[in-house]
């Protein structure tokens, strides 16, 4: 590449800042006189009106100015994210350039592109297009040569005569190069190489062609984004909502899009994306989230976390008895029997009676009947009844008070009133007519009132219930152990998906119409009840489900299946298969693979590093092994180090050691779903590391005590595949190594 092009393109990034320059000088200037238009008017609001005293004469002044105040706050809010936009757009304003010669068009088209958009005010042509315009989307798509785009008025054909990627930093332009779409390429190189951050990056300036299909997929209701560790499904994911609320900006809000993380540290990691992007951020939510206020606030709810923390502290024999009870309760043929639960509860609600007061017949069997399939149709079961109910009382209320009046004209011929009040009367008139309507109102509210909890434990209780819904089909020894739990007001984790989807099916999902968009991350993690239950709240959503049946954490959920595809095979889901994968080191992804047994189908960026090492460590020396490897590692330049331990428990008694040998070293201990990811040495279970990264990854004890049992096998996956550039695995010769690790070649690694 010539000087001569280094120099003009160092012109054009000059000539884009001196329009940036101009628009923030301007937008400053907008952003200010707004703001000084609603200081002006608070100040007139509380020193001049006086709100707290004002006269009535003086309200509709009040009201004008608070209607202008809301007028002012709006435009503030809106130039002052634009001027939020230009900051953003002023670090570097673009990455990447494309020559695009369109057929029919006379002459190639030179298009910038940048995480947002640039216009030239003089003449309001476009200088940098956003990632998210649809001709950016060839840069994704296509190197030199043909190559085409669907724009809103159908497809756009032409040629590809240039491609160019730039690094710009203080306003220079650092370095560019022309290239194809090559997967190792210097920049995508470069990004990789770079030190984990206590906040998810974009990828705007890497996004590959597999993973700008899933982003720009706007077609399918249903989309599964399925790939290995380190694909950048998540990344994906939040770009992809990026896309939407660019591509359906009058359509769709942030408030229209939720997004289900596997816990709040994870939420709280990829908070940055969006805003980044140009986008306010989403709603985010655990299903615990989710389900609690479904449930009610009168629960407590297990979460997941404690509940595998506890199983995990128990023998084997135990262990297993409590993962069966918990993949049953998961298992579609469990579902089968709260379907066939909640027809039983029907019928039997449907076993409507004639209802009558004294001889006097009030509504029929028949009414009830008809308001139930069809004025009421709409509506779900319970609330069906409630309305039955409701209506029924309605009618009884005058005869009720008619009943009453002839039951006081009565009672001056009782012996046991004369001489009393008349209010004593009247009272004892009501708790008469009270009394004789109370036998017909508790078998009304025995029939037409539906409490899940208590159906829900009667399912557990009653043989003879099982058998009607069950049939021949076994219980788990320990699954009716829950009772215990719902004695003391606590929902087990194991109860918290059935129990959502009965209360669900019999009383109503708490439907939400505006929500448009949902994203649920980590899906292997979820059974197909609890994206039922999902799809049922959310019914004018679309759904991205992004997962990995190898990062499956749970012991009780998919542990024979080979993909997510397959087993939501009933949803009809349309599958992007991401088959590279992004984060390790070529050493590091071969050793995780060999985890797996080379279960996992994919490629891997070729950035070498350092083999794994695994060490073994004397009994005692574990502490002060870890502080050697913490000193050397940040000697080395890495900055984020995690200890991911398999437990709480674990991380507890290595986060106490590592205070007591240096209570000089700031260290970070994630033990609970509301911690804070900060960057630095970290100690952290498995199960909260999920979709997190680090330079540098300890793993304290990978022996066969903590990683022995054949799911744990994906433990110390999870664990593994979280390390960019480092990872390491102690063991002691009284625990012995993993055997998963024993198995794998020895040339994997290396053995001190």
């Amino acid at each position: 590449m010539q000087d001569n092009d280094f120099q003009l393109e160092q012109q054009w990034l000059d000539f884009v800042y001196e329009n940036i320059d101009e628009q923030l000088a301007h937008q400053m200037e907008q952003t200010q006189s707004y703001r000084d238009t609603l200081q002006e008017i608070r100040t007139s609001l509380w020193e001049e009106h006086g709100i707290s005293t004002a006269s009535a004469n003086r309200m509709m002044d009040v009201g004008q100015q608070i209607a202008e105040l809301r007028h002012s706050a709006t435009s503030f809010g809106i130039q002052h994210r634009l001027l939020l936009q230009l900051q953003k757009a002023e670090k570097a304003p673009y990455f990447g350039r494309i020559d695009f010669h369109e057929v029919g068009l006379p002459e190639r088209e030179t298009l910038y592109i940048g995480i947002r958009s640039l216009i030239d005010q003089k003449t309001n042509l476009p200088l940098v297009y956003d990632w998210r315009a649809p001709v950016s989307s060839m840069f994704y798509d296509y190197g030199l040569g043909q190559a085409q785009y669907e724009g809103p008025g159908g497809v756009y054909q032409g040629e590809i005569f240039l491609k160019r990627q730039y690094r710009i930093k203080n306003r220079k332009l650092v370095y560019m190069f022309d290239n194809e779409l090559t997967i190792d390429d210097e920049v995508l190189q470069e990004a990789l190489g770079q030190h984990a951050n206590e906040k998810m990056r974009t990828i705007v300036n890497t996004i590959q062609r597999e993973q700008n299909l899933a982003i720009r997929n706007d077609r399918d209701d249903l989309l599964l984004v399925e790939g290995p560790a380190g694909s950048g499904k998540t990344s994906v994911a939040l770009h992809r909502v990026a896309y939407l609320l660019y591509k359906y900006r009058d359509s769709i809000r942030s408030q229209n899009i939720v997004i289900f993380s596997p816990n709040r540290i994870f939420s709280d990691y990829i908070s940055h994306v969006l805003p980044e992007l140009g986008e306010e951020n989403v709603h985010q939510s655990t299903f615990q989230d989710f389900a609690e206020p479904f449930l009610g606030w009168a629960w407590d709810l297990e979460t997941q976390l404690t509940y595998l923390e506890e199983l995990l502290t128990k023998k084997s024999t135990v262990r297993e008895e409590l993962v069966e009870a918990m993949a049953f309760k998961a298992s579609p043929r469990f579902q089968e029997v709260l379907d066939r639960l909640v027809e039983l509860i029907v019928e039997q609600a449907c076993d409507f009676f004639d209802v009558r007061v004294g001889r006097e017949r009030i509504i029929s069997a028949a009414e009830q009947e008809k308001l139930f399939t069809e004025n009421y149709s709409y509506l779900p079961v319970q609330k069906r009844l409630a309305k039955i109910y409701q209506r029924i009382l309605f009618i009884l209320k005058p005869i009720k008070k008619r009943r009453i009046k002839e039951a006081l004209r009565n009672s001056g011929k009782s012996f046991d009133l004369d001489g009393e009040s008349w209010w004593t009367q009247a009272r004892a008139a009501v708790t008469k007519v009270k009394d004789e309507l109370a036998p017909l109102l508790a078998k009304l509210d025995s029939q037409l009132k539906i409490e899940t909890v208590d159906w829900y434990r009667r399912l557990w209780q009653d043989s003879f219930l099982w058998e009607q819904v069950a049939g021949d089909l076994q219980k788990p020894r320990l699954a009716a152990d829950s009772l215990t739990s719902l004695s003391r007001s606590l929902i087990s984790f194991e109860d918290v998906v059935p129990l959502c989807y009965l209360k669900g099916e019999l009383e109503g999902y708490p439907v939400k119409r505006d929500i448009q968009h949902v994203v649920v991350d980590e899906v292997q993690d979820y059974g197909p009840m609890q994206l039922h239950i999902l799809t049922k709240t959310f019914p004018r959503a679309r759904f991205t489900f992004v997962g990995d049946i190898f990062q499956s954490l749970n012991p009780y959920m998919w542990q024979d299946a080979q993909s997510l595809a397959t087993l939501y095979s009933d949803l009809g889901l349309h599958t992007v298969r991401l088959t590279k994968s992004y984060r390790s080191t070529e050493e590091i992804f071969h050793f995780c693979n060999a985890l797996l047994q080379d279960q996992v189908k994919a490629m891997t960026v070729l950035r070498q590093g350092r083999k794994p090492l695994v060490q073994r460590v004397r009994s005692g020396g574990q502490i002060q092994t870890i502080q050697d490897l913490i000193t050397k590692q940040r000697q080395e330049g890495l900055e984020t180090i995690a200890i991911i331990c398999e437990s709480v428990q674990e991380g507890q008694r290595i986060y106490r050691g590592l205070l007591e040998l240096a209570p000089e070293e700031d260290i970070s201990f994630l033990n609970d779903e509301k911690a804070t990811f900060q960057p630095g040495v970290i100690i952290v279970p498995v199960f909260l590391a999920k979709g997190l990264e680090f330079d540098s990854v300890i793993v304290p004890e990978a022996s066969e005590e903590k990683y022995g049992e054949e799911y744990q096998r994906r433990l110390l996956y999870v664990a593994c595949s979280r390390a960019l550039h480092c990872l390491s695995l102690l063991y002691t010769d009284t625990k012995g190594l993993s055997p998963f690790v024993k198995e794998m070649r020895n040339e994997l690694y290396v053995l001190e």
